[in-house]
């Protein structure tokens, strides 16, 4: 009776412990679940922007060389074919790395078809101007291109998103214009025609101009909003070289306010100076754009592995609860039972005589008929049998 009594309210115990721990660990197990998803994403974006930037390192490279061997063609000189052949090689290793995953193989097999008909013919002048601008055309598209399946074009970070506007616009488009305008110059000086006026070449300057602005106030930003305090730190004198080399090409002034270009043969080597100091900011900004992304993405898994951790203790904890609420439940019984054991016999059937409906022997009451006999000579009371034979 008393262990049937016990039961419900241990049950219950039990119970009450069971809701609050599941009360806990199920919002607990629920957003880890919601974090785990949100941050699988962001990796994800983070790996596909790295992929980006693998592809974009030789093709400032491959920009940079259709842009030296343009000049060099129009000016009546045969391009050396291993400046393209090289740069082309970069990009095709790197395309074979992650052009897949991006989706921009077919883009590069097209650029490739172009550079190989440029290499298999010799263009000079106007007709070399029009195949490699359409060549360099095709492969800022697939700049583009690797900015939108990568997503470095959405990037969400101050820091980063500039360092990519930087590196994958801004500095490739400059170096493509500064080619243009001096081809121009070249080509409106070797004769009068419609086609290549000077207002070409005063567009063409104004872009370069207009795209180094955007890179030094872009790069500004970047390093005034990053948590990193290494930012900027390798780039401060690849600036100062930029910002030189573009003075004497392209001055930042209102366009009416520029002077006449020079001549064409000082036009070439500023030119020269600002592709290269171009080239190596642009691989320099890369760099730290691959090395913020890098941050990130071990960020991403650092945080990943702390909440695992702090769920796997939390269902810990919960088991620890219930196991240590089920043996406290459980010990009440067992002291009830040790007390059962040390009660008297005799009060355990006083107690057992008097709720019982039916008395233990068939005698009405607990005395014996032997207990009015008279005692016996040798154990004091005569037994069952020696009555029976006396009263004979």
């Amino acid at each position: 009776m008393f262990r049937a009594k016990r039961m419900p309210s241990r049950g219950l115990r039990l119970f009450a412990v069971l809701c609050v721990v599941l009360g806990l660990v199920m919002p607990l197990a629920y957003t880890t679940v919601q974090f785990g998803q949100a941050s699988s994403s962001d990796l994800e974006v983070v790996k596909a922007e790295r992929r980006g930037v693998v592809y974009l390192r030789p093709m400032t490279r491959l920009i940079a060389a259709i842009a030296d061997s343009q000049s060099v063609a129009v000016a009546g000189r045969r391009p050396d074919p291993q400046v393209l052949t090289r740069a082309a090689a970069a990009v095709a290793q790197a395309d074979r790395a992650v052009g897949g995953s991006l989706r921009v193989h077919d883009s590069w097999v097209d650029l490739r078809s172009r550079l190989v008909a440029l290499a298999a013919t010799r263009h000079t002048g106007r007709s070399a101007y029009r195949a490699y601008s359409e060549a360099m055309d095709v492969a800022l598209f697939l700049m583009l291109r690797v900015g939108d399946t990568s997503q470095l074009i959405l990037d969400p970070q101050i820091d980063s998103y500039y360092l990519m506007d930087a590196g994958m616009l801004r500095l490739p488009s400059a170096i493509a214009d500064s080619g243009r305008m001096t081809d121009l110059e070249v080509l409106r000086g070797q004769g009068p025609g419609k086609d290549f006026p000077l207002a070409r070449v005063l567009v063409a300057r104004d872009r370069v101009s207009a795209a180094a602005s955007a890179v030094e106030a872009g790069l500004a930003k970047s390093f005034g909003s990053s948590a990193s305090s290494s930012l900027g730190q390798g780039l401060l004198g690849k600036i100062d070289a930029f910002h030189t080399a573009l003075e004497p090409l392209a001055p930042r002034s209102p366009l009416v306010d520029q002077p006449l270009p020079p001549r064409p043969d000082l036009m070439e080597g500023h030119r020269s100076e600002f592709a290269r100091t171009a080239l190596e900011l642009d691989t320099a900004v890369l760099e730290e754009l691959d090395r913020l992304l890098a941050t990130r993405e071990r960020t991403i898994e650092q945080n990943r592995f702390v909440v695992l951790m702090v769920l796997v203790a939390g269902l810990a904890l919960a088991v620890v609860a219930l196991a240590w609420t089920g043996r406290a439940s459980g010990s009440p019984g067992k002291r009830s039972r040790a007390g059962t054991k040390s009660t008297p016999n005799w009060a355990a059937k006083s107690a057992d005589a008097r709720h019982a409906n039916e008395p233990e022997d068939d005698e009405p009451s607990g005395l014996r008929p032997d207990d009015f006999l008279p005692p016996g000579p040798k154990h004091g009371r005569p037994t069952r049998k020696k009555a029976a034979g006396a009263s004979r």
